[in-house]
């Protein structure tokens, strides 16, 4: 650094620094999803308790989830003797046939008889979600499970999607569990009102409008892009779309949602309506939220992106570049169409990629346009025509808003939230990936070509 001036070097030192605290941010952010959203799937082990409150006696059976160590203000605060440990456990219970949570906390001091059985199992109903008890008998088709509370369930086999002593599994066995629940996660429907079950509508419905959105946007953001840098003139009304665009980047997404709602599904897909599927009225086909006005809606949201990304890729190509092509004689079209877009086609994937993962966390407005709370029917099939752009969908933003904020049970939602961010995460990632995959492509065969 002998080079640079006592200012240069503050810079220097500044800039390192920043960049540092930016990789720790993302790393903090990677083993927080890391460890909060894998945790929903590793097996635990499974305890037994004796709970003693007011004069009465329970026996308790599930996962400790969490520890909380409560100060004596809190305890005070909460009507509880402040002389006391303060020490209260999270259990997940699961269904107990009473009118008690899945989640529950309990004070540590008031529980006693403590044991790990071999033989308490878990069980994952379709309907019932997490069973916690011992299996007393079973047939070829059905089973006996005995719960803490000592109640008899009479269970069909077909509908346990999981069945296992997570006491007596070795490493081996609970990293295969742990797969086996990872999988049902992703290629499963959710069920009690998203709180349990998978994700898979989610996911689906989240790459289909995606995808759907980059085929609207790619093309018409890539050509305003080139028209305004290499074809319009540097006039006022040139420099008003430039300032308009640069503009709608920053409008709140919520506004496109209204325009969506406004435009795209009530005056486009009504008019569709009136013209091709009259004889459905007034029962709408194009007319309601849908994939399609979700994909246009997201196009419209992320236009802004893909077209300041073509410009500044135009912007950074040499001028000797297009100098030559006209010194051989080339036309201005030849020249951009040989030369300058080949040499550009990185900055359009950049700007592409860009507006994928804008698009992939929005929430706001595609709630207006097409996004529900449940839509278990995928909007993709092997029939023709084999996207269904009139159904409603699911979407991972929205979904980790409904599960985070709108369940009944925060304490069961929270690991859920986790999970699913992960998951959206790791689709934006891998996302990513294959845009420098490509990009890096597109630069060696260029270099190669120019070469």
């Amino acid at each position: 650094m002998g080079q640079y001036s006592a200012q240069g070097r503050l810079l220097y030192c500044f800039a390192a620094l920043s960049t540092a605290f930016i990789l720790l941010l993302l790393l903090l952010l990677s083993v927080l999803m890391l460890s909060r959203g894998l945790s929903l799937f590793w097996p635990a082990e499974l305890v037994q308790f004796r709970y003693e409150q007011a004069g009465q006696s329970q026996v308790v059976s599930g996962e400790v989830v969490s520890r909380q160590q409560l100060s004596a203000q809190q305890l005070q605060a909460a009507g509880y003797d402040p002389q006391s440990s303060g020490q209260r456990l999270l259990v997940k219970q699961g269904y107990t046939g009473t009118a008690q949570p899945a989640f529950r906390w309990y004070w540590q001091e008031q529980t006693s008889e403590w044991q790990y059985p071999p033989d308490l199992s878990l069980l994952r109903h379709q309907q019932l979600g997490d069973l916690f008890g011992v299996v007393t008998a079973q047939s070829d088709s059905e089973l006996e499970l005995r719960l803490a509370s000592g109640r008899h369930l009479t269970l069909d086999k077909a509908d346990v999607a999981i069945w296992v002593q997570p006491n007596t599994l070795n490493w081996l066995s609970k990293v295969r569990l742990f797969l086996v629940q990872w999988w049902q996660f992703l290629s499963s429907e959710p069920r009690e009102a998203n709180s349990a079950g998978g994700i898979l509508p989610a996911i689906i419905g989240t790459l289909v409008s995606v995808m759907l959105m980059a085929l609207l946007v790619a093309p018409i953001g890539i050509m305003a892009g080139i028209y305004l840098h290499e074809y319009a003139k540097d006039s006022r009304l040139v420099r008003l779309v430039r300032l308009s665009v640069h503009n709608l980047a920053g409008v709140p997404s919520v506004v496109f949602g209204v325009f969506g709602l406004g435009f795209f599904v009530y005056v486009l897909g009504g008019s569709i309506d009136q013209l091709f599927y009259a004889e459905q009225l007034p029962q709408p086909t194009f007319g309601t939220p849908g994939l399609i006005w979700v994909s246009l809606t997201l196009a419209l949201l992320t236009l802004p992106v893909v077209i300041v990304a073509t410009e500044e890729g135009l912007a950074r190509i040499p001028v000797a570049l297009r100098l030559g092509g006209y010194a051989l004689g080339a036309t201005k079209a030849e020249v951009l169409r040989k030369l300058i877009l080949p040499v550009a086609r990185p900055a359009f994937i950049t700007g592409v990629v860009l507006a994928i993962s804008r698009a992939a966390g929005e929430v706001a407005p595609l709630i207006f346009v097409g996004v529900v709370k449940y839509a278990p029917s995928l909007p993709v099939s092997l029939e023709w025509p084999f996207v269904h752009a009139d159904q409603q969908i699911m979407s991972l933003g929205f979904h980790i808003y409904d599960v985070g904020l709108q369940s009944s049970n925060a304490d069961a939602a929270e690991p859920r939230v986790y999970a699913i961010a992960l998951v959206l995460l790791l689709l934006i990632g891998s996302l990513n990936l294959l845009a420098m995959q490509l990009r890096q492509y597109y630069r060696v065969q260029t270099r190669d070509t120019t070469s």
